[in-house]
């Protein structure tokens, strides 16, 4: 039995040899794969963690300029003037004189163009601290 490995170590050798390297390079590929893979995953993982901060100072600034905009409301006469100048149609809405007007005034405004009522109910939005109230009818 010897003499037949003797014989047959060289072949065994010479297939061995680029079987093995084959083997080598196969694992070596699945390695770089599995690291191009964990390297994907941090990367997703991080970009996930910066959205989901941005998003948190998102709602952190619309938060901080809303309380803002409540709290200029001491010192400012926006809230004023914007108050009388909607309750006026309100209050002459009870006088008969002024009632013709007034629907008058309201079919006027029906046929005004979107962008205007949406500005006007931004500047209302902004200056009461409702921003949320218009961000639904932006999106």
């Amino acid at each position: 039995m010897n003499w037949f490995s003797t014989i047959l170590e060289p072949i065994t050798n010479i297939i061995k040899e680029p079987i093995t390297e084959w083997q080598k390079r196969k694992t070596l590929e699945v390695e770089i794969t599995d690291k191009e893979k964990d390297r994907v995953h941090e990367l997703n993982l991080k970009k996930i963690d910066v959205a989901t901060e941005l998003a948190k100072k998102g709602l952190q600034v619309e938060s901080t300029w809303d309380t803002n905009a409540q709290q200029d409301m001491k010192t400012s006469w926006k809230d004023e003037y914007l108050t009388i100048l909607f309750s006026i149609p309100l209050i002459l809405a009870f006088f008969p004189s002024t009632q013709d007007a007034i629907l008058k005034g309201f079919e006027t405004l029906d046929k005004t163009p979107d962008w205007y009522m949406l500005l006007v109910s931004g500047i209302v939005a902004g200056v009461f601290g409702l921003r949320w109230l218009i961000s639904r009818k932006i999106k």
